[in-house]
């Protein structure tokens, strides 16, 4: 989803998920491009203990998806 198609009350919602996993809210577009990208294109950790990693990103992309009822590809 394009990051600027978010509506605005979504978009807040997201921004709450975030910062539930500790991720700053500007990773709010990354999780609006990855609502209907699939998982395998995207969901792997590279075990580096990157800020943020992958994983909590994902676990914010799940929930939002769940909220939206917008499986992955």
């Amino acid at each position: 989803m394009d990051p600027a198609a978010v509506p605005a009350e979504f978009a807040a919602r997201i921004r709450g998920w975030l910062a539930d996993e500790g991720v700053d809210a500007s990773y709010l577009a990354f999780v609006a491009r990855h609502l209907d990208a699939p998982d395998e294109t995207w969901r792997w950790c590279c075990h580096s203990h990157c800020d943020p990693c992958v994983t909590r990103l994902g676990r914010v992309v799940d929930r939002a998806r769940a909220a939206s009822a917008n499986p992955p590809a």
